[in-house]
């Protein structure tokens, strides 16, 4: 009768320490997990700037007409001006500038697509405002266009998209 039952668990003394051990490696990681959703958020966007400015390329050609790549103006609804592409871009078609508008006779607004604002922690600057593609994929005379994609975070690196006179995109 006199067996003593030994009961198996944790004290609250280790319990806490466990605790304060897992909110001590959470703090060291955080940082470096947003860092690294931030590199995410950087890259994606530098890739799809890419996509897009292949797609305007490939519908130029395709349609036989000159497409227009240009950053969106404050409200949206056409290419703005300068150099800062914050606002998003503009693909369009058949002039040298959007209209996303609906025209009054009913015929299709001429933007293939649209980007919105971008994410404040990014920065998109550009050589130029917008990049025209010729019927035949070129940029002819306009000579190359540059896109810089920054993050605002430290360590973070820059991205460049070059679009030669060739109509050859790439990034670096």
């Amino acid at each position: 009768m006199g067996n003593k039952q030994t009961q198996a668990g944790f004290t609250l003394m280790e319990l806490m320490v466990v605790v304060a051990i897992a909110a001590i490696l959470a703090t060291i990681a955080a940082p470096s997990f947003t860092g690294l959703l931030n590199d995410t958020k950087q890259s994606s966007l530098a890739s799809q700037l890419v996509s897009d400015l292949n797609r305007a390329r490939s519908e130029a050609i395709k349609r036989n007409a000159r497409v227009v790549f240009c950053v969106r103006n404050s409200t949206g609804t056409d290419c703005g001006t300068g150099t800062n592409w914050q606002n998003g871009w503009l693909i369009c078609y058949g002039s040298s500038a959007c209209d996303t508008t609906l025209p009054a006779d009913g015929s299709a607004a001429n933007p293939l697509s649209m980007r919105q604002v971008l994410d404040p922690r990014l920065t998109l600057t550009g050589s130029t405002h917008l990049i025209r593609f010729n019927p035949n994929g070129t940029q002819g005379s306009a000579g190359s266009a540059t896109l810089t994609l920054n993050g605002t975070w430290s360590a973070a690196t820059t991205k460049t998209i070059t679009v030669a006179a060739t109509g050859y995109i790439s990034q670096h």
